[in-house]
């Protein structure tokens, strides 16, 4: 299968190393600095929880072409994707797969759809791939060869799609679920990692930092996210996620899993590096879900609103 991935960060680069692993044909778009090492060095991949190396050869380009792809993955920074619509609506492809934090799913659907000259399927998807990318080189930090979660915005996966999908990830150990509305699914997402990021901007950063207190603020005000979704009327994706912020055993093991990823290396890879490292694009993320917020600005969120107001403001945080 022919496969254009646009974007070869962290995540392109695992999902480059992935589909090349399993025998797809792959051809990335990186620009600058970062297409030179491609061409040059390869994509090199160090896998943290692995401890192994990896060099890939796929096809690099710096801007889209014409040649026939059987899925194009569109892996970019929330607003940044933004930029790229026009030229995802001119590739010749029939599926489009944008993957990554996103608040305006459905606007940028249409607007693919309404600038693209043939039929396309687009979906929305979200990889559990985190790490750096630095001296030439991407630290990865994956299970398997990674999570995906991909969907429609608000419905099921045709079946025609899904088994092209399937085709494309045939032979990789890559774990693939579903979704029937990434809408809602990606909306729950970031209710949850927003004050994640708040508590990494509070604390410069350096989430072993953190306190017992701190963390237990950190669930309350991802319950109190999600209970203004659900308020709004989104279903909640993935169905039943919202007992993990609930009184009782599941919380607990959520209160374990916060602990365990302020307070290692691993976790550090998995969050604030990528807060250090990426607060443009945590800014996007925060300002779109304020948006949601003013359709019921009168809802109470006294823990969430306690948290963001802890952290620097985002012209501090953009000028670090």
């Amino acid at each position: 299968m022919k496969i254009l991935i646009y974007g070869a960060g962290v995540i392109g680069g695992q999902l480059c190393h992935a589909l090349s692993a399993c025998g797809n044909d792959v051809t990335v778009i990186a620009r600058g600095v970062w297409a030179d090492t491609l061409r040059t060095e390869g994509l090199r991949i160090h896998h943290y929880i692995q401890r192994m190396d990896t060099v890939d050869h796929p096809r690099v380009i710096e801007t889209p072409d014409d040649t026939h792809y059987d899925v194009v993955f569109a892996v970019m920074q929330y607003r940044q994707m933004e930029k790229i619509l026009s030229d995802l609506a001119r590739l010749d492809t029939p599926v489009v797969v944008l993957m990554g934090n996103n608040l305006s799913v459905t606007e940028m659907e249409e607007k693919i759809l309404a600038e693209s000259p043939t039929a396309k399927t687009v979906l929305f998807g979200f990889g559990s791939t985190a790490g750096t990318r630095e001296n030439g080189k991407l630290t990865t930090v994956h299970l398997g060869d990674g999570n995906l979660t991909i969907g429609k915005a608000k419905e099921n996966v045709p079946a025609d799609v899904k088994g092209k999908l399937e085709k494309v990830f045939y032979g990789s150990r890559l774990s693939v679920t579903y979704c029937d509305n990434m809408d809602a699914w990606l909306k729950y997402h970031a209710a949850f990692i927003l004050p994640v990021v708040y508590l990494c901007y509070k604390t410069g950063c350096d989430l072993k930092k953190t306190t017992r207190a701190d963390r237990k603020l950190l669930l309350d005000a991802a319950g109190d996210a999600y209970h203004l979704l659900m308020a709004l009327g989104y279903p909640v994706r993935p169905a039943g996620d919202e007992k993990t912020l609930e009184p009782g055993p599941i919380r607990m093991l959520s209160a374990l899993v916060v602990y365990a990823v302020s307070k290692t290396r691993l976790g550090a890879l998995c969050t604030s590096e990528h807060c250090r490292h990426a607060p443009g694009e945590m800014k996007d993320l925060d300002e779109g879900f304020q948006m949601i917020r003013s359709e019921m600005p009168e809802y109470p969120m006294p823990a969430y609103d306690r948290l963001r107001a802890m952290m620097p403001s985002w012209q501090q945080i953009m000028k670090e």
